[in-house]
């Protein structure tokens, strides 16, 4: 009897090493691969309670995107300092500080990579890795990744509205050339 029970706890021991390990191990990989990203490029599938949109966005680290909705006529930029929101169809243009929105914190890849390195994932399942940041005990942001190819494939976050946003990420694009000139804003007579 003794010996089964020892046998069981071996197993057992071995079986939350080896998840463990393996975790260490994703986790190492995952930032060595983003360590090396400095700019993205993907199309997006956007949901804001139940509202879709989908365009295509640019990424350039630090703090800079820009996504263009064609559908809607609208695009985003944040350019470093400020968010905006422009509308080309009604020309206008709605601007916000950088600083107040979840991009603040996803557009810096120092961010991701301290989470990565300073938390454990909150959920993983067979093909997604989830990390929960809780910011001032209110802003929620997640942020997925493949389990397998390590790349970032969306996140979800709460706007000012209190709705879930959920941004999907596909056909992703590492270290294309990207011209800062892109997020530039521009002036709503330009529009």
């Amino acid at each position: 009897m003794k010996k089964k029970f020892n046998f069981s706890l071996l197993v057992i021991f071995f079986y939350l090493f080896f998840i463990n390990y393996s975790q260490a191990n994703f986790q190492e990989k995952l930032i060595n691969k983003y360590k090396t990203i400095n700019t993205l490029y993907f199309d997006f599938t956007q949901k804001i309670g139940e509202k879709v949109e989908f365009g295509n966005c640019y990424i350039k680290y630090p703090l800079l995107m820009k996504c263009e909705y064609p559908k809607k006529k609208k695009s985003i930029i944040a350019n470093g300092k400020k968010f905006v929101i422009i509308k080309k169809r009604y020309k206008k243009i709605y601007y916000y500080p950088l600083k107040k929105t979840p991009l603040f914190f996803l557009l810096n890849k120092e961010n991701i990579l301290n989470l990565i390195k300073n938390y454990e994932p909150s959920n993983i399942d067979s093909n997604i890795v989830e990390y929960e940041l809780i910011e001032n005990n209110s802003n929620i942001l997640k942020i997925f990744f493949d389990k397998s190819s390590l790349e970032i494939v969306g996140w979800k976050t709460i706007d000012a509205y209190s709705n879930e946003v959920s941004f999907l990420i596909r056909n992703v694009e590492i270290n294309i050339s990207v011209e800062n000139e892109i997020f530039k804003i521009p002036r709503e007579e330009d529009l």
